[in-house]
């Protein structure tokens, strides 16, 4: 996955002043997202599902530039929320992780396999009563098995990350190419990344502060860690300087 940068806080001044500042502060001047976005119309939809990763993901458009993502994972409760896609920077990240352990134990065996089949038919007497024979089928069944955990664990993710806070905001994994099944989806997707920056243009402290409040609501929703919070708010905070 991808390196995070380190924090970027400005050396000799006082994080905590600043960041009550910038995520509380209510001012007139200031757009605030809500914490519940009203019901808005769906424009159109994208599912994932990996039955071997037992997993699914749904993400939809909604009118004024709004993204609804819903994501189910094995073991693990389902998460449901509305993205501001203000925030959201329009280039995502393709990340791409391959069992590479699993890939080369399966060629391994597979070459076993065919060693120990050879043996077998290569040898004088019946090839049903030769021990290679049972070597090869146990070969066939452990090759499988470790073909079947590369699938699993070779993976690849598209992400749309925060503008300042580089935070992964939406997170699509799935097996080898299927970034490129929702291509068209993700092309409106990006559209109205750049569509609602000129819908709703504020200046950049403006900007900022609700930035930080957006990542302040969807760590209180558990869509972003402890971990990932307080690194994309010192990075916001250092933008704001």
């Amino acid at each position: 996955m991808n390196a995070r940068a380190k924090s970027l806080e400005p050396k000799g001044e006082s994080v905590a002043p600043r960041a009550e500042h910038i995520s509380l502060e209510s001012t007139p001047d200031v757009t605030t997202t809500p914490a519940r976005h009203p019901h808005r119309k769906t424009l159109s939809t994208y599912k994932l599902h990996s039955s071997l990763r037992r997993s699914q993901t749904e993400i939809s458009i909604l009118d004024d530039h709004y993204l609804s993502v819903r994501t189910q994972q094995a073991n693990e409760p389902a998460k449901k929320y509305v993205l501001d896609l203000r925030f959201a920077n329009p280039r995502p990240l393709v990340v791409r992780h391959v069992a590479w352990v699993c890939l080369g134990s399966a060629i391994t065996l597979l070459l076993a396999t065919c060693g120990a089949f050879w043996w077998t038919f290569a040898a004088s007497t019946s090839p049903w009563t030769h021990p290679g024979l049972i070597a090869g089928a146990c070969g066939v069944l452990a090759t499988c098995v470790a073909l079947l955990l590369c699938l699993r664990r070779t993976t690849e993710s598209l992400q749309f990350i925060s503008v300042h806070g580089e935070a992964i905001l939406v997170n699509i994994t799935g097996g080898i190419g299927s970034a490129k099944s929702g291509r068209r989806f993700f092309v409106d997707v990006i559209r109205n990344i750049s569509a609602a920056k000129i819908a709703r243009p504020q200046a950049r402290q403006q900007f900022l502060r609700d930035e930080m409040r957006e990542h302040h609501r969807l760590h209180e929703l558990r869509v972003l860690s402890d971990a990932d919070y307080e690194a994309s708010r010192a990075r916001i905070l250092a933008s704001h300087s």
